[in-house]
């Protein structure tokens, strides 16, 4: 029943680029499913139908006619996007009973445990941002061929950069390595993981904040900019290393989404170099 739940969630999220009704449909069966399961209980739900709520209310207020009322309940709805999120993101609300696949287990020498969680509450979160926030998934062939043109030279240098700026602070070492693990680790963190701080950092924050400050010569930089230091900061768990790394990083997707404005692009820049961080490098870092 559990990887029935996971099976349907990850559905949810291939769904997103066939339209609300198909998303709605396996999202609807994920939450029964995960009732059934355990890996949701009691207020689950209600964290739901909240956030749920909250896209819905932000997306109707950005179609009403311009004015003050338009204004305040755009503030309202993001702060709530926001907050609540970033809750979820934390696994600070009860209900969510996330699955383990994977616990502390070293995968090179000297390399820190690494403990993996499939987790329900953070992954709806991009669920519904993509779902109802966001309108720029990419749906025709042509518009990947161009996003994937502007996007792959850019990744690269990001990539790149931070690698160096990583193997420069001693945060980790070269370490080549290949382990079935990657299976796992790779569609768990693609889909869930990428998925869930593209749409919150640049999907929501970077966008919302580029339209607001469109006027301003310097507003798309500055939206880079904010993103990226919030996106470090969600990392501060694995100490001020970790941050100023995660910072670089949120800079190279934050340019990436801007010149392909694609979410779908930063999730792949963001998986890319995750996955080189995996396959090359100490992972998750070296043990302190």
């Amino acid at each position: 029943m559990i990887s029935a739940t996971y099976g349907a969630l990850f559905l949810t999220v291939v769904a997103l680029w066939f339209g609300r009704r198909v998303w709605g449909a396996t999202f609807a069966v994920a939450i029964i499913l995960g009732y059934a399961a355990h890996v949701l209980n009691g207020l689950a739900l209600l964290w739901i139908v909240a956030f749920a709520g909250l896209c819905v209310a932000y997306d109707r207020a950005k179609a009403r006619e311009q004015g003050w009322q338009r204004a305040a309940l755009i503030a309202a709805a993001a702060l709530g996007i926001l907050v609540l999120g970033v809750l979820l993101g934390m696994h600070a609300l009860p209900g969510f009973h996330n699955f383990m696949a994977l616990d502390k287990v070293v995968l090179s020498p000297g390399a820190a445990p690494y403990t993996l969680y499939l987790n329900f509450d953070k992954t709806f979160v991009g669920i519904c941002i993509l779902g109802i926030c966001y309108r720029g998934l990419l749906t025709r062939r042509d518009e990947w061929s161009r996003a994937l043109l502007r996007g792959a030279p850019r990744a690269v240098i990001s990539i790149v950069v931070v690698a160096a700026g990583a193997l420069a602070i001693g945060y980790l070492t070269w370490q080549p390595k290949w382990t079935p693990i990657f299976w796992i680790w790779a569609p768990v963190n693609l889909f869930f993981t990428c998925l869930t701080e593209e749409a919150f950092f640049r999907g929501f924050i970077q966008r919302e904040l580029t339209l607001a400050w469109a006027d301003w010569r310097f507003g798309s930089g500055v939206a880079i900019g904010i993103s990226a230091v919030l996106f470090g900061l969600a990392h501060f768990g694995g100490g001020v290393s970790y941050v100023v790394l995660a910072m670089a990083a949120g800079v190279g997707y934050g340019v990436v989404f801007h010149v392909t404005r694609s979410v779908e692009m930063s999730m792949l820049t963001h998986f890319a170099l995750n996955t080189t961080h995996f396959l090359l490098f100490t992972y998750p870092a070296l043990s302190r």
